[in-house]
């Protein structure tokens, strides 16, 4: 049994400096509607929004993340494309294709479209630490682990970069710093311990 966790979707707008030709403050009630669950509504909203706005690549992207969330990856892929056409180097979109793409097994361009976003913006941890979920899939222990610390060192506020990292220290065999991690995964508080425990005691697995 294969887990299917390890989504890395942190906060979706890491920088919002907007122009004067869109609305900082709705792109942040959208980006907060989304990461509370009210999918549904962060895509109506989100609509409205690239309708009122439709060289916002911000706008694109935040309503990418929202249909990805709702499962409706063509929607998604073509908002990301949508923002990156208007913004070439719009490092969130390049995140969430690359979630898209991991999700439908293409690990590959999975990986490409984070490292892009990493050449873009080397402060990234969000991307650094989906690059994590790739290399542990594919058994590359060592290099999940390297860039778990990257994303670390970047952001020690994100529960999902411990939790993540304490899994590649698990499958690399390194269990003082497994256990390291996930005791900074649980003071963070994230949302899946339970599944990690079961990684760690053979139950499931991610490969």
């Amino acid at each position: 049994m294969k887990l299917r966790f390890l989504a890395v979707l942190m906060a979706m707008l890491v920088t919002i400096g907007c122009t004067e030709s869109e609305d900082t403050r709705k792109l942040l009630e959208i980006d907060r509607v989304m990461n509370g669950g009210r999918y549904a509504q962060a895509v109506a909203e989100g609509e409205k929004y690239v309708g009122r706005f439709p060289e916002s690549y911000k706008g694109w992207s935040i309503l990418g993340w929202a249909y990805l969330k709702s499962d409706q990856a063509k929607k998604a892929e073509e908002c990301f494309d949508k923002a990156l056409t208007i913004n070439e180097k719009w490092d969130n979109a390049y995140v969430g294709k690359g979630v898209l793409y991991r999700q439908q097994g293409k690990l590959d361009l999975a990986r490409q479209s984070y490292l892009k976003a990493t050449a873009l913006v080397p402060e990234n941890a969000e991307a650094f630490s989906s690059l994590v979920v790739i290399e542990l899939i594919e058994g590359n222990d060592a290099k999940a682990v390297e860039y778990g610390e990257k994303a670390w060192a970047l952001r020690k506020d994100y529960p999902s970069i411990p939790a993540n990292l304490a899994i590649a220290y698990h499958y690399l065999g390194n269990m003082q710093k497994r256990d390291e991690f996930f005791k900074h995964a649980q003071r963070l508080g994230y949302h899946d311990l339970e599944s990690v425990q079961d990684i760690f005691n053979g139950k499931v697995g991610i490969r």
